[in-house]
C-alpha cells in the first residue's frame, strides 16, 4: 500500500492499537509498527524533525508498505474503536476498507 509519510505518522499514532491481546495479535502489531514506522536513514533523507509538538519533514513521494490483512483488520477495527481521530484519518481508513 502507497503510504505518504503523513499517513505513516496518523497509524503510528492511533491511540487505541490493542495493548494486551493473543501473541498472533501482538506479533501483527509489532510488525505493523515497525514496518510502517521510520528508519534512521529515512529520518536523515526526508528530513523527518519534530519540534514542539509539530512534525515537518521534506516533500517526498509516497512508499509502498506491505500490510497484510491481518494488519488491516487490526488498523480499522481501531480506527473504528477511537474517540480521537481527526478528519485527516478519513481518507486513510477509506482506503483501508477497500484493501480489508
Amino acid at each position: 500500500m502507497e503510504l505518504s509519510i503523513f499517513e505513516r505518522l496518523l497509524i503510528l499514532n492511533i491511540d487505541t492499537f490493542p495493548k494486551v491481546g493473543s501473541i498472533v495479535t501482538m506479533k501483527i502489531k509489532q510488525k505493523l509498527v515497525a514496518d510502517v514506522g521510520f528508519t534512521e536513514q529515512e529520518i536523515k533523507d526526508y528530513n523527518i524533525v519534530e519540534k514542539d509538538g509539530n512534525v515537518s519533514w521534506n516533500d517526498v513521494p509516497s512508499v509502498d508498505i506491505e500490510i497484510g490483512p491481518e494488519a488491516v483488520k487490526l488498523l480499522v477495527s481501531a480506527m473504528e474503536s477511537s474517540d480521537n481521530l481527526k478528519d485527516s484519518y478519513v481518507p486513510l481508513y477509506d482506503r483501508l476498507k477497500e484493501v480489508k
